[in-house]
C-alpha cells in the first residue's frame, strides 16, 4: 500500500483484489467516471452504491484519475467515453486482466487468494445484499460467500475453544 516503488496503477489493483474482492478483469475496465470526489472524500461506483475509499486509497485513484486526464486523448474510447484508470499505450485500449494479473503476481499478490480472504472477510461485517450493492456480485454470489463466511468463522472459533 505505501510502497513507492510498485507502480501507482498496480497498488490500486492491488488494493482492489485485497480490500474489495475485485476481480482484474472488472478492476481494469474502470474510468475516471467511476471515481466520485466531492466533500466527503473518494468514492468509487462499482456498482449502484458508492464505496468510500479508505486513506491512501483515495489518494492513489485520484492520482490515477490525474494520470487519466493528462493522457485522455489516448485513453478514450468505452461506453462512457471518459478515460480509463488503467490504460495501455495502445490508444482507447484498457489494461487487459491477464496482463493486470500477471502484473500483480509479479509483486507477489496471487489474485485469487486474495480476492477470496477479502471476500470472506467482507460478509463477516456487512450482510449480503449490502456487498451486493456495493461491490456488484451477484445476490447469489454474495449468499455463498456469506455463508463460507460463517462457515469460517464457526471452524475458527472450534479451533480456538480445543487450544484452550
Amino acid at each position: 500500500m505505501n510502497d513507492d516503488s510498485i507502480e501507482t496503477k498496480d497498488r490500486v489493483a492491488g488494493l482492489m483484489v485485497l480490500l474489495y474482492g475485485q476481480y482484474p478483469a472488472r478492476t481494469c475496465r474502470l474510468t475516471t467516471a467511476h471515481v466520485i470526489h466531492d466533500e466527503n472524500g473518494v468514492a468509487l461506483r462499482l456498482n449502484k452504491t458508492p464505496l468510500r475509499l479508505p486513506p491512501p486509497l483515495d489518494g492513489l485513484v485520484l492520482q490515477l484519475v490525474d494520470i487519466a486526464n493528462d493522457h485522455q486523448h489516448t485513453v478514450m474510447s468505452n461506453d462512457l467515453n471518459t478515460p480509463w484508470l488503467f490504460p495501455t499505450q495502445r490508444p482507447g485500449k484498457p489494461l487487459g486482466s491477464k496482463q493486470l494479473s500477471r502484473r500483480l503476481r509479479k509483486i507477489g499478490l496471487p489474485t485469487e487468494a486474495g480476492r477470496c480472504a477479502a471476500l470472506l472477510d467482507l460478509c463477516t461485517q456487512m450482510p449480503p445484499a449490502v456487498l451486493q450493492r456495493l461491490l456488484g456480485i451477484s445476490p447469489t454470489a454474495a449468499e455463498r460467500w456469506a455463508a463460507g463466511a460463517v462457515r469460517t468463522t464457526y471452524a475458527a472459533e472450534v479451533a480456538r475453544r480445543s487450544d484452550g
